[in-house]
């Protein structure tokens, strides 16, 4: 029987189709075109149907001229301040014709103007969620199509693999984009690790025991290729390389980057700038940094945080003094008068003129925003609906996004703990089932959830590709005597205190790492009580986000509750670090992580089923074929069923948007999730307001 990603279940009625996220493969030998496209759609949902199928061709207006742009763009073409519309646009046949949104819904052809109004930005990447353009983009089912490029393709043995862009193509300010910014990001910023990111695994390889790095060939002004020496499978490359872009503007940072960066390439010469210069440089240019590392980092990867640096994106950040940072009271997005994306009558999108971020001082401040109109779109925590909706009657509508991380308030343990009694005890499976049962999950749901989030496992939720009903509910039977007898089976044994020592009479503590912010500091006094009602002593250590990270980099820890990076995802092609320990990234594998991650340099080498996960990883990774690579991650997930390294104690929780009704286009059926860039999935170009 096939196995495919299917229908993901949304909290209450909602349910998303998560059919196959990724792609399939060719099997054909020859290079494919199949991915030439210009509109967005959902593709046909049928059994035989392959998931590297794409939109079908659309064809752009007849006639170049039937193009249109927003009025106030209009009146500058007519004021000689900017080119015509179609002057702005890719040629005719590149243009990107939206017309469904990520659910496959038929989008309404929208009106011009208007602000979005949204709450502060927040972190580094809060300004690219509404609007970052990628090499391709996810519908809801899993699916996915070329986007900022035209098309994509393979060779045979899937050792080259051809980008095609789309001709006339411009960046935000007027300037072409074309093959030219992809070798100029690729030998200037990346392989220099100027945007301190040269880590993406689609670009990467072992060649001899060492890594390698791919050869990017310009082939023309629209065409360049990506060469390996090995195979490079879907799965590794276009799916899941962590490959958001591949470009960057050569016009404007040409005079950014030093030559103490430089990499001999064919392309690019070196700049003939020192350190000090660049820096001089970007102050010029308004971008504050103190050493080179930083400014690479700030232009080259976190670049929409800076104003003035053209981009492909819907929204620019403005230019407007006290309107242009993050971090500002008001913090202001403007149309991009060079987007590549028209709906279907040709109007040049986005809708709106712009989007703002109104940061708030206080508590419960962006509910009263949206409350009075100011806010269009808001996060709620699930505890609010209920009440917000109540009082907002017609004025609100909820979208819920459907979470996919396998169960919340997750505990894990440091299996690489310096202290061997600690690692020893850690391994074995009979204490991570007492920490399971000794914890009564129907009042922890009331406590922590006010009965929002049912009790289970640290599983996929139903509906999610793995799913499995004895999985969800395993170990999760509140049995306190049942938790010290399995305490007992591990050789702690009851001290004069009433809680569980080593054998060897030292002390037993369970001390739990959470950061700050995580929530899960909240629900550590709550789980507290149950785990001292089980004879187990417990202490806390809540810190700031970076030294909680710290931390675990020098495995100077003994268990988290509430993790950095959480079991769980849509599946592999999603994010593989969640599920195999191939990166010093997920703390439930930690040191394990390391190894892999180093070649075996740092860290400890994995045993037993931790290193036949790495295992089966290598064989994922090595296969072109869909229905393999689906097995393979079903053979991890029956690892993870079998050993529970981490406990969940309550079903996933989603994500939830009180939306007002004055926005049109905003999608139902959606999925939080990195793979789809979170908001991103929301396409706020496509979006437009009613009064």
């Amino acid at each position: 029987m096939k196995k495919r990603l299917i229908a993901l279940l949304l909290a209450g009625t909602m349910v998303v189709s998560l059919a196959a996220c990724g792609t399939d493969d060719n099997s054909n030998s020859t290079p494919t075109d199949s991915t030439e496209s210009v509109q967005q759609s959902t593709p046909e949902s049928t059994p035989e149907s392959t998931p590297e199928s794409t939109p079908a061709e659309t064809t752009p207006p007849a006639d170049a001229s039937a193009f249109a742009e927003a009025p106030m763009l209009a009146d500058q073409v007519t004021a000689g301040s900017l080119p015509k519309v179609e002057e702005r646009l890719p040629v005719k046949d590149d243009v990107f014709v939206d017309q469904t949104d990520a659910a496959g819904t038929t989008l309404e052809i929208g009106t011009y103007g208007g602000v979005i109004n949204l709450a502060g930005a927040g972190g580094s990447w809060g300004l690219s969620r509404p609007v970052l353009e990628g090499i391709i983009r996810y519908n809801t089912d899993g699916s996915y199509y070329p986007n900022v490029i035209k098309s994509y393709e393979h060779n045979e043995d899937y050792t080259v693999w051809t980008f095609k862009l789309r001709e006339g193509m411009k960046w935000s300010d007027g300037d072409d984009f074309t093959a030219d910014d992809i070798t100029f990001w690729y030998y200037m910023c990346h392989l220099t690790n100027y945007d301190t990111k040269k880590s993406w695994a689609a670009l990467k390889e072992t060649v001899d025991g060492e890594d390698a790095w791919a050869a990017l060939e310009k082939v023309d002004d629209y065409t360049v290729t990506w060469t390996f020496v090995n195979p490079k499978f879907p799965a590794d490359f276009i799916e899941n390389g962590d490959f958001k872009w591949c470009w960057a503007p050569s016009h404007y940072l040409q005079d950014l980057i030093p030559d103490s960066v430089y990499v001999e390439n064919s392309y690019w010469e070196k700049t003939g700038l020192d350190d000090e210069t660049v820096l001089l440089n970007a102050k010029a240019k308004g971008i504050d940094a103190a050493t080179v590392n930083d400014l690479g980092k700030a232009v080259c990867y976190y670049w929409w945080n800076e104003d003035g640096i053209p981009c492909l994106n819907s929204y620019v950040l403005t230019t407007k003094e006290g309107n242009n940072s993050r971090d500002a009271q008001l913090c202001i997005l403007e149309r991009n008068p060079y987007f590549w994306k028209v709906d279907a009558k040709g109007q040049q999108l986005p809708y709106c003129d712009e989007i703002h971020f109104n940061a708030t001082s206080e508590d419960g401040q962006d509910q009263l925003m949206f409350r009075s109109g100011e806010l269009d779109i808001l996060e709620v925590a699930m505890q609010d609906i209920s009440s917000l909706l109540t009082d907002l009657g017609d004025k609100a509508q909820l979208r819920s996004f459907a979470g996919t991380n396998w169960g919340s308030y997750q505990i894990t343990f440091n299996y690489t703990c310096k202290e061997a009694n600690y690692a020893e005890l850690f391994a074995n499976s009979k204490f991570r089932q007492a920490i399971s049962i000794c914890v009564d999950r129907e009042q922890v749901s009331g406590l922590l959830s006010e009965g929002f989030l049912e009790p289970g496992q640290c599983a996929p939720a139903e509906g999610n590709f793995g799913y499995d009903a004895e999985w969800e509910n395993k170990w999760t039977e509140y049995d306190v005597d049942g938790a010290k007898a399995l305490l007992e089976e591990c050789g702690l044994v009851m001290g004069s205190d009433g809680f569980y020592d080593f054998a060897d009479g030292t002390d037993f503590v369970l001390t739990i790492f959470t950061y700050t912010d995580s929530g899960a500091d909240a629900a550590f006094p709550v789980l507290e009580q149950y785990y001292n009602a089980a004879g187990i002593k417990c202490a806390t250590k809540d810190i700031e986000v970076s030294a909680f990270d710290q931390e675990i980099d020098n495995n100077d820890w003994y268990a988290v509750l509430g993790p950095h990076t959480a079991v769980g995802g849509l599946s592999l092609r999603s994010r593989v670090q969640p599920f195999v320990p191939i990166a010093q990234s997920a703390e439930w594998y930690g040191e394990y992580g390391t190894y892999y991650g180093t070649g075996g340099a740092q860290g400890v080498a994995p045993e037993g089923d931790m290193a036949k996960l790495v295992e089966i990883y290598e064989q994922w990774k090595s296969t072109p074929d869909t229905e393999e690579r689906d097995q393979y991650t079903l053979d991890i997930y029956n690892l993870h069923k079998e050993n529970l390294w981490t406990v969940a104690y309550l079903k996933a929780a989603g994500a939830y948007n009180l939306v007002s009704t004055k926005i049109k286009n905003y999608p139902e059926l959606l999925v939080s999730d990195d793979l789809y860039q979170y908001q991103n999935i929301v396409h706020y170009w496509t979006l437009f307001k009613t009064e």
